[in-house]
């Protein structure tokens, strides 16, 4: 995936962009420090996903956001930011974001996130104050996920349903008196069946899916 890193701190970019350099399939393609660089660099750049920032000089990140999203529709943006306030994410979302990520969060959890967006969803990160949740952004998405998961086995529910309720693998073999080689070949399982890549990608799916009941 082509990203474009968008926030006005120098050292917070320059982190970023190294920290997800050395994930596998991922693109660093460029950075912006403001709304009105990142729009011009959409343009050169081409990225499939612009993490941006909210509060940058000369144009926030959600100005930038309707802006970049009315002209170019199929890039996934994602904010990513250190404001966790409901009204700001409902912003976000109405001005054409795909997705809500608050600064600490995970590599590992801001790829999967990144992943679900190209998909089609519109995913609100770990540590928001809203649920983490991901709802489908296109029609029939989360119709096949149930599909797919009604090829699970019900020791494999049990664990997806503990790896939606952020159980490690060693408190899920506790938890089901099993070892956690055994945990692990289940989670292999398990992402393999609903065609995902990361067990945070596994957890956001099975609380979207809870919730929608």
């Amino acid at each position: 995936m082509r990203i474009l890193i968008v926030d006005d701190q120098t050292n917070f970019r320059s982190g970023l962009w190294d920290v997800l350099s050395t994930v596998d399939g991922v693109e660093v393609v460029g950075e912006a420090a403001d709304g009105k660089s990142a729009m011009v660099a959409t343009l050169k750049l081409k990225p499939e996903i612009v993490l941006m920032d909210i509060r940058m000089p000369l144009m926030d990140g959600i100005t930038a956001t309707a802006a970049i999203h009315a002209a170019h529709p199929k890039i996934c943006i994602l904010v990513l930011t250190t404001f966790d306030e409901d009204q700001m994410i409902q912003q976000a979302m109405a001005a054409g974001a795909a997705g809500y990520i608050l600064k600490g969060t995970s590599v590992d959890d801001i790829v999967s996130i990144c992943g679900l967006a190209l998909r089609g969803y519109t995913a609100i990160g770990p540590r928001t104050s809203l649920p983490n949740t991901v709802t489908p952004d296109v029609g029939g998405e989360l119709d096949s996920a149930r599909e797919l998961a009604l090829q699970l086995t019900n020791r494999e529910k049990d664990v997806w349903s503990l790896i939606g309720q952020g159980a490690t693998n060693r408190e899920i073999a506790q938890h089901l008196l099993l070892t956690e080689g055994t945990i692990k070949n289940y989670v292999t399982s398990i992402l393999g069946t609903l065609g995902l890549r990361h067990r945070t990608e596994a957890a956001l799916l099975w609380r979207s899916l809870r919730i929608r009941q």
